[in-house]
This record gives C-alpha cells, sequence and structure tokens, in this order.
C-alpha cells in the first residue's frame, strides 16, 4: 500500500516539476513585438518614387491597399485608403517602428480643414515612405 502511495505522490512531482518548467519559458511581453527604434523616414510625393512604384499605386488605388517596395538601397512603405468622396483628406503616418523581427506600420487617415469649397471629386488618398533598408517584415496595424 506505501509503495503505491509513493508512486502516485513520484508521478505528482515530477508532473509539477515539467508543469513549473514549462511556465518558466511563458512571458508575458513578446520579445519580438517590442521596439527597438523610431525608424526615420521620407514622405515621398509620386515625384519622388520609382517609376514601377508609381506604376503599382495607380494600378490599386482604388480600393485600399498596404504594399512594400525594396530597391538596392531603400524600403519603401505605402498604404492607400481607396477611392474616397472628398478632397479633405490627409493620410498620416502615426507609427513606423522597428522591432528585433518586423518593422510596424501604422496610418490614419485625417480630414484637414480648408477654406475652399471643395467639389464633390473622388479622391485617393495615399502615403509612401521611404526609409532605411532591414531585412524584416512589415506588419500593417
Amino acid at each position: 500500500m506505501w509503495m503505491r502511495k509513493a508512486g502516485y505522490i513520484s508521478i505528482v512531482v515530477v508532473s509539477m516539476i515539467f508543469l513549473i518548467a514549462a511556465l518558466c519559458g511563458c512571458r508575458l511581453e513578446k520579445s519580438e513585438d517590442k521596439k527597438i527604434k523610431d525608424l526615420d523616414y521620407t514622405i515621398c510625393d509620386e515625384s519622388k518614387l520609382p517609376g514601377e512604384l508609381k506604376d503599382i499605386i495607380k494600378d490599386k488605388r482604388r480600393e485600399p491597399f498596404k504594399l512594400t517596395y525594396r530597391t538596392k538601397d531603400y524600403l519603401y512603405i505605402v498604404v492607400g485608403y481607396g477611392a474616397q468622396d472628398r478632397t479633405d483628406l490627409n493620410v498620416k503616418m502615426t507609427e513606423l517602428y522597428l522591432t528585433e523581427n518586423a518593422i510596424y506600420v501604422d496610418t490614419d487617415l485625417e480630414s484637414v480643414e480648408t477654406t475652399t469649397l471643395a467639389d464633390h471629386k473622388v479622391t485617393y488618398p495615399w502615403i509612401a515612405v521611404k526609409c532605411e533598408l532591414y531585412d524584416v517584415q512589415v506588419n500593417f496595424r
């Protein structure tokens, strides 16, 4: 009887050790999402973009899109909001930062104050930024 009880206790102790070891590997904060640094970037108008990227934006602009484009030296990050029935909209870069495994991008579409009466025409707001080339994925928020 005593041997049977000792066997159960051994199983419980070994199970507890494995459970504690497994829990020690868990963290509340993922290190891959931890910001290393904010990235420096340049907002590019259409005249400052590579020709192929201009064509891609023109093809995609009617629908919302998010894309990256790499050259030998730079990474271009582009976010478009699709067709809008307003002319008073502007795309703002709210975050662009590097983590251990990725670049994170967040933009916002905001209304800008205008002094003129706008015609009701369709616009295609988008933003393109150029930054240093990194060999990591880009995650859009």
